[in-house]
């Protein structure tokens, strides 16, 4: 169901309004993630400390489920920085759900860092196949 994928680093390249080309480097974060299914749905619990609501992205496509946050430090707006673990970048998870699910019924909550998704599934559909004689 999982594809992990380690942080690492992410190179842009934009042109400037001179026609310079300037690189960006963000760092990307993978998220830690729980995911838990019942009869009904498919949950999923996801670490993103310090990113705002508004900067979460949400998507599912086919069978693929991607979640994307960014992370602004607050730093330079806290005082002189003695010890920072925290840095600014992105966080990015990608999953292949191999159920049938009910995509545009999902819901999705953020409390204290937390990110808690919820994806109903469908119920397969029982058809009883007659043996012709």
């Amino acid at each position: 169901m999982n594809t992990l994928t380690k942080d690492h680093k992410q190179e842009t390249t934009e042109v400037s309004a001179q026609g310079k080309e300037e690189k960006t480097v963000t760092r990307v974060y993978s998220p830690n993630v729980d995911v838990l299914e019942t009869e009904e749905a498919i949950l999923f619990r996801v670490e993103m400390p310090g990113v705002d609501q508004s900067s979460v992205e949400i998507s599912i496509e086919k069978d693929q489920l991607i979640l994307e946050g960014k992370f602004v430090s607050l730093e330079e707006t806290r005082g002189q920085v003695r010890l920072a673990e925290y840095r600014e970048g992105n966080y990015f998870r990608k999953f292949t759900i191999g159920k049938a699910i009910h995509s545009e019924k999902a819901t999705a909550k953020m409390k204290n860092g937390i990110l808690e998704l919820t994806i109903p599934k469908i119920e397969p559909k029982k058809t009883k196949i007659e043996i012709q004689k």
